[in-house]
């Protein structure tokens, strides 16, 4: 296990601590006449019209009166193909968002496919884990198996059985002739 620590002596605390400072102010429960204590009049601002928001503050553009207020053939054509721009832009950048949200979708799609998949890889490696185990315990079963034969056939004599196919085959090769022997 790993060591802790050895403890810290606690000295004087500092007069600038929280600590100190909570020590210092007075609680709730203590001080019972702050509820009596009503707070000071408000006095009336000297000043208020300076502090105060005024009514034209602001940037503002005069309204136009009379004739100059209905655009002309020309304003209105601008206006309107303005308008035309604004609404071309708005359904591109909502198919842009469409599009955007789509693409999302089907990363997280194939984030849930690797999830699954990895959950799957898991579950497979432990099975071919477990049937590994399982083969190795046959394996030393018959291994075991096959030393109790080994010391059983140790323990017999060895006969060595020859077939009849070997010695007709031996047979049937006719043998060189003296005749033909080099010196």
């Amino acid at each position: 296990m790993a060591k802790t620590a050895p403890t810290k002596k606690k000295g004087v605390t500092s007069v600038h601590s929280r600590a100190a400072k909570r020590a210092s102010s007075p609680g709730i429960d203590l001080d019972k006449s702050l509820k009596d204590l009503k707070p000071p009049p408000t006095t009336k601002n000297q000043r208020a019209s300076v502090l105060a928001i005024h009514q034209g503050a602001g940037i503002s553009k005069k309204s136009k009166n009379g004739r100059k207020s209905v655009l002309s053939a020309k304003a209105k054509r601008r206006q309107e193909k303005g308008l035309d721009r604004a609404e071309a832009v708005i359904d591109k950048k909502e198919i842009k968002i469409e599009k955007s949200k789509d693409r999302a979708r089907t990363v997280q799609e194939r984030a849930k496919n690797w999830e699954e998949l990895n959950k799957k890889m898991l579950a497979k490696k432990e099975r071919e884990e477990a049937l590994a185990l399982e083969k190795e315990k046959e394996n030393a079963d018959w291994q075991d198996a096959e030393e109790m034969e080994d010391v059983d056939q140790e323990d017999a004599p060895i006969i060595k059985h020859t077939d009849m196919e070997d010695v007709e085959a031996a047979n049937s090769v006719p043998l060189p002739a003296d005749e033909d022997e080099i010196l």
